[in-house]
């Protein structure tokens, strides 16, 4: 299954942009102070032998002349401030244009501006989503990306704002491993929002977000899934997918083996899970989640990110030919 390999690949390739400025502009640094190359009349080109077009053309160097072999001159005619202001003047202008790149999760169109709690997957697969919902969190939240590690599946994380500010470290991590991260708005309030409350609420947790990891989510879980409250009015108004759940863990307040008997209960192709990595003591949660994966994969089932799961809802199924029937003449 595809884990978003666009936004990791444009993710390297800004990373090489980076390291390759670094690298030219520390090569600049090291050039020798005192010498300079310079070549005069028009730099040699080697000459090709012509051959028969059955063989392959033989390269050959240009003899070497003192007209045209360089020439070492000395520190004197170098501008060796100039050259470093140069460097430093490029290297600058590569970094701004690195911090200007944004990256946007695809969501397929006739999942813009709507809501959904689950999908129609076509043919036989089998396909579910993991969410987590009010992280960041210390401790639980590391736990949980390490169980998702181990076996070796991608999760979606709904982020709080106010929890995504004071736990900023985490959120590279989360999405350098693959996993996807939504809004689920800033302060976590479930109460009534005037437009201009709305609007702060996503509006800040989504520049956070897009600050911290360089990423732009239009994946939007209202808290306590509220959908009357005013954000999912704003959310659906800006195209976001307001995403809801077909199976809820109940894992804020249930054992370990409650939580596990609540998600495979519910669980289905095209599925969303709803658990928890943030708002209060989440052990019980992490406890849970090995059995809760195990099951599934042996019941068939492939865990998908929400992007992944839309795009694979978004697929037409392919029409198998009809049998002919061979007794007609």
């Amino acid at each position: 299954m595809a884990q978003y390999s666009p936004i990791l690949r444009q993710q390297k390739i800004a990373l090489f942009a980076l390291v390759a400025a670094t690298t030219s502009f520390a090569m600049g640094v090291m050039l020798p102070v005192n010498l300079r190359v310079e070549r005069s009349g028009k730099p040699s080109i080697p000459a090709v032998a012509t051959k028969p077009q059955n063989e392959a053309p033989q390269v050959t160097e240009k003899a070497q002349t003192s007209e045209n072999s360089p020439k070492v001159l000395s520190g004197s005619g170098l501008n060796f401030k100039g050259a470093i202001a140069q460097r430093v003047d490029y290297l600058e202008t590569t970094l701004a244009q690195l911090k200007t790149q944004r990256f946007s999760y695809a969501i397929p169109q006739q999942f813009q501006g709507k809501t959904i709690k689950e999908v129609s997957i076509p043919g036989e697969q089998k396909v579910i989503a993991l969410t987590f919902d009010d992280g960041p969190w210390p401790n639980s939240t590391q736990q949980i990306l390490d169980i998702l590690k181990e076996n070796k599946i991608k999760a979606t994380f709904f982020w709080v704002g106010a929890a995504l500010k004071n736990h900023k470290n985490i959120a590279k991590t989360v999405v350098n491993e693959g996993h996807v991260v939504a809004n689920h708005s800033w302060s976590h309030r479930y109460g009534k929002h005037s437009s201009e409350a709305a609007a702060k609420e996503i509006e800040s947790t989504a520049q956070l977000i897009e600050e911290l990891t360089g990423i732009e989510s239009p994946i939007f879980r209202p808290p306590g899934g509220n959908l009357t409250n005013g954000l999912v009015d704003y959310v659906l108004g800006k195209n976001y997918v307001n995403v809801m759940w077909s199976a809820d863990s109940q894992d804020w307040k249930s054992s370990s083996g409650k939580i596990i008997d609540q998600v495979l209960k519910d669980s289905k192709s095209g599925g969303i899970v709803l658990m928890h990595d943030g708002g209060g003591n989440r052990s019980e949660t992490v406890k849970a989640l090995p059995t809760i994966i195990k099951s599934l994969k042996e019941q068939g089932y492939t865990f998908v990110t929400l992007p992944e799961l839309l795009e694979i809802a978004d697929q037409k199924p392919v029409e198998q030919p009809q049998p002919t029937d061979s007794s007609q003449p």
